[in-house]
């Protein structure tokens, strides 16, 4: 399924507002030319995250990455709606297009800085200049690690059919789950659902339709799924996060409905750990949907050498000179079948 992936990222951190900063891959689409990959990327910040930003690059080889200016003397495409440093802060989670051209961001964050933070939807026409759909949050819970996908029309589904799926994680309660280096003592991660028929909502849920059970390792928690379509329903990245080593690697997961989900690859991780001492070593994630481009499908991930608490995987070892960022993988066009 795995066929190449990167050594190291495919661009540096060399921008002012990069320097020091953790990137994940929010979206990867094509160009009107079909030829050009257009590349979101959010920049966080461990200790100051209202710096957090949301950036584009392009390439239409994989080896030149353009930053491009967008008017600003920058490529951040959107910033903090507020200056504020409490729970998940800025996080852009998902860009879809719909089928009218119109571009769509999910992301949370703080609208009004007297507000709750939440789940907010943006809309562009471009991709480029983003005009929120709401001055406030639809969702309101504490848990800022979703995703979300156009509904399939043609399937039998609970609660009937929708437009749009957003996966989010939620918790349960679990006293025996490691809980020396976790930031969440004694709850468990899963992965639940919301529908809607329209954006404006109403939105109905969460429904849990992904959690661990008694095949996999103690300590594995679901922390975020990323779907896509295929040919024949949804695929899925599902990153599991290791409690105790606070790692996270990614397993593959197929849906014929988006409810019910079949574990794939044995269990297997699709994109494991990197090697020792690579820029991949401690964590990967990939939010964005995989891209077909020129007879090959691309996964675009993001890694770091330090894992979930922020400490390196390996602490006795200096970390590697690119100690985080994106890399690429090619995988057997079958995936998206």
């Amino acid at each position: 399924m795995l066929l190449s992936r990167s050594s190291q990222p495919i661009f540096a951190a060399d921008k002012p507002w990069e320097t020091g900063g953790y990137f994940a891959v929010v979206g990867a689409l094509l160009e009107e030319d079909e030829q050009t990959i257009r590349l979101y990327y959010r920049v966080s910040f461990h200790d100051h995250p209202q710096d957090n930003v949301l950036c584009v690059a392009r390439s239409s080889d994989l080896v030149t990455w353009e930053k491009p200016d967008l008017g600003d003397g920058t490529n951040i495409v959107m910033r903090p709606a507020s200056p504020w440093r409490d729970y998940g802060s800025f996080l852009p989670c998902r860009i879809l297009r719909e089928p009218d051209g119109t571009w769509l961001m999910l992301y949370w964050d703080k609208p009004r800085e007297q507000g709750q933070p939440g789940f907010c939807l943006a809309t562009s026409e471009d991709g480029l200049t983003w005009q929120p759909m709401a001055d406030r949050p639809f969702i309101t819970n504490s848990n800022d690690a979703a995703s979300m996908v156009h509904a399939l029309s043609n399937v039998p589904v609970p609660l009937g059919k929708a437009a749009y799926y957003i996966y989010q994680q939620t918790w349960k309660h679990n006293a025996v789950l490691p809980q020396g280096r976790d930031n969440l003592k004694g709850l468990h991660r899963r992965i639940s659902i919301w529908r809607a028929n329209e954006l404006t909502g109403p939105w109905r849920g969460p429904i849990v339709v992904l959690e661990p059970d008694a095949d996999d390792p103690p300590g594995v928690q679901f922390y975020w799924l990323a779907p896509f379509a295929t040919s024949r329903g949804y695929g899925g990245l599902l990153h599991c996060h290791h409690t105790t080593g606070q790692t996270m690697d990614i397993q593959l997961v197929t849906s014929a409905d988006g409810w019910s989900w079949q574990r794939e690859l044995d269990r297997k991780p699709l994109i494991a750990l990197g090697e020792r001492g690579s820029f991949d070593c401690g964590m990967v994630y990939a939010w964005a949907a995989p891209l077909q481009w020129q007879g090959r499908v691309l996964l675009f991930y993001s890694g770091r050498a330090t894992v979930h608490d922020a400490q390196p995987r390996f602490p006795d070892e200096p970390l590697p000179d690119a100690p985080c960022g994106i890399g690429i993988a090619t995988l057997a066009s079958d995936l998206l079948v």
